[in-house]
């Protein structure tokens, strides 16, 4: 082996990691930049950690009455997976300020504002039982820091939240939310 090799070795390992960094930054940073402004609408439930305190947040769209589900879907949530559970799609409208949602389906869309999540799989029992079904979009936990004395999760327990999401190609990144 001679210089020449050992030098190119060398950079291959400091470039394939930050090649797999920009990777996984990209797309952060593209939601940011290109994606839709969406408000969706929410429900608190207060959880506090032994160490930090966090505010659950259980948004509207995530509560899926089964009527809004596509026949195709409600079909691949029959279906055994090893998974347990099918990816979703979410379309999202508009309508007096907060996004909700349209339809909730196993195929991508071509077009619009639409989150993409996880739900689990059901049977045909639990189907003609369950009136809605939640869906996992991956919009659930926030920090929120303590103020002072006073813990800021006291203080937004039984009030509704409006949160402000970045959406890009299903992918969403909180960028703020206020108490209403």
């Amino acid at each position: 082996m001679g210089p020449k090799h050992s030098k190119f070795s060398i950079s291959i390992l400091f470039i394939i990691p930050l090649l797999i960094l920009a990777s996984l930054t990209i797309p952060h940073f593209t939601t940011i930049q290109n994606g839709a402004d969406v408000y969706l609408q929410s429900e608190t439930i207060t959880e506090q950690d032994a160490t930090e305190n966090y505010v659950m947040l259980r948004y509207d769209v995530e509560k899926v009455p089964k009527e809004r589900m596509t026949p195709s879907l409600v079909t691949a949530l029959k279906k055994p997976d090893d998974l347990g559970q099918t990816r979703v799609f979410g379309v999202l409208e508009q309508k007096d300020g907060v996004a909700e949602l349209v339809s909730l389906s196993d195929k991508k869309p071509a077009e619009g504002v639409y989150l993409m999540g996880w739900l689990a799989q059901t049977t045909d029992r639990e189907y003609r039982q369950n009136d809605h079904y939640i869906v996992n979009f991956g919009l659930d936990r926030v920090y929120v820091p303590e103020f002072g004395h006073r813990v800021a999760a006291d203080s937004v327990q039984d009030r509704t939240m409006t949160a402000h999401f970045k959406v890009l190609d299903g992918n969403s990144i909180l960028r703020e939310f206020q108490t209403n």
